[in-house]
């Protein structure tokens, strides 16, 4: 017989259906490849694309919304929010990659010398310990004026995410204890981003520091709360709409014909207004980006977001996912990670070590080698260390489990095993990660 859903501190939990082991959003691979097109070009051609810049707001929307939505799922399935094994999962996901590319880089930028080792030290501290952003606002840093670009300076946004996967969570936990209603709970995320925008207004008028603001977790923090807002506004997105009976699960409300078609012409608005937006924004005009512009970008990946989750239905949203899921999209989005970390650096040192060599080609050498070594980390870093953990991943490198004809053996599924409250058994897997 099916389980009756369990009231839980965080809600009402959802019953387990079986085939419900593995939640992916479909699309999503796809706006992260539109996101990390747009920096790169930004970076390396940056006439061609002066608002590029904003991927890196797109991919704020995206981090607020999965981390915020796992969270929640993780609650709805279990009555809890595990932290620790929260951020070992992104240690895990996140650490791997950073430490590879930080060490190769290092290594050849010691081999070039020179302007390039200039506060070598400090980067290679910052970005370790992942407060590359304040360690910039610190040394006065101006990230719009590349006369002399440094090593990491890219990893000023992944420093963060990772302060976001910090200290959101914990605030997540403490409002679902503290606020009994979901509409009390999503207006933690929507005060938290109008404050952030208006603290980066302020700061702007106050001190003129550009790099400031757009370095700031505490003003640069609304992309991430409007993510965290759409997944308290939609609870339901991550997990499964009807339970094991085929009834409608707790909280899903039905849909509205009208709601769902508004929901799919915003999602094609909005994805249609990117690329006009990078190419209107830039950075000559600082009290126009920030925060309007970053703000409207941020509105506009959500736009995006929203229109793949899976309680919007019919032919318009099934376009989106379709048009966001074509093969080459989806393939530079699942490795939108590595070209990030990779972009910049080897820019760098192609800068450096090639000062005369045309910029062009300069661009196109360097964005060869970025999706090079992006593929071939995602390859054999990325994903044994998220599917075998630290010790298994190296295990397998050392002790040839990758061989052909063996198989690797896959880690135990995250998720516990037994239904909190009965004898059902729980979903099996966990939701993707970005």
């Amino acid at each position: 017989m099916p389980t009756a859903p369990a009231a839980t501190p965080f809600g009402t939990a959802v019953s387990p259906r079986d085939g419900d082991r593995r939640f992916v959003l479909r699309g999503l691979d796809g706006l992260r490849a539109l996101a990390v097109a747009g920096v790169v070009v930004f970076h390396l051609w940056p006439g061609l694309l002066p608002g590029g810049l904003i991927g890196v707001d797109v991919f704020f929307v995206i981090s607020g919304y999965l981390i915020t939505a796992l969270l929640l799922r993780e609650a709805a399935y279990t009555d809890r929010m595990r932290l620790p094994q929260f951020w070992m999962r992104r240690l895990r996901r996140l650490v791997p990659a950073m430490l590879v590319c930080v060490a190769t880089c290092a290594g050849l930028a010691a081999l070039i010398g020179g302007d390039v080792l200039a506060g070598m030290p400090r980067q290679l501290l910052s970005a370790l310990t992942y407060t590359t952003n304040w360690a910039g606002i610190a040394a006065e840093h101006d990230y719009f004026q590349q006369t002399s670009p440094e090593l990491f300076t890219n990893f000023w946004s992944i420093a963060v995410e990772e302060q976001f996967y910090l200290l959101w969570p914990v605030l997540l936990v403490l409002a679902c204890m503290l606020l009994a209603t979901w509409r009390a709970r999503r207006r933690v995320p929507l005060a938290l981003g109008g404050l952030s925008v208006l603290a980066m207004a302020g700061v702007l008028w106050a001190t003129g520091d550009a790099t400031r603001v757009y370095y700031g977790l505490d003003t640069h923090a609304f992309g991430l709360m409007a993510g965290a807002a759409l997944a308290l506004a939609v609870p339901w997105s991550m997990y499964p709409r009807r339970d094991a009976g085929g009834e409608r699960s707790p909280g899903v409300p039905r849909r509205s014909g009208a709601l769902n078609a508004a929901r799919i012409v915003l999602g094609w608005v909005s994805l249609a207004m990117l690329l006009p937006t990078a190419l209107l924004l830039t950075e000559a005009q600082p009290r126009v980006l920030f925060p309007g512009g970053l703000l409207a970008a941020s509105l506009l990946a959500l736009g995006v977001v929203q229109c793949l989750l899976p309680d919007v239905r019919g032919t318009g949203a099934e376009g989106l996912r379709r048009l966001l899921s074509l093969r080459p999209l989806a393939w530079v989005g699942a490795r939108s990670y590595g070209i990030y970390l990779w972009h910049w650096p080897l820019w760098v040192l192609a800068h450096y070590a090639a000062p005369g060599a045309d910029a062009g080609v300069r661009g196109g050498v360097v964005l060869a080698l970025t999706v090079g070594v992006a593929a071939a980390s995602y390859r054999w870093v990325e994903n044994p260390v998220r599917r075998l953990g630290f010790g298994g991943a190296v295990g397998a490198l050392l002790g040839g489990l990758f061989r052909p004809g063996r198989p690797a053996r896959p880690r135990p599924p995250p998720w516990p095993p037994r239904w909190p409250g009965s004898s059902a058994s729980a979903p099996r897997g966990s939701a993707r990660r970005r």
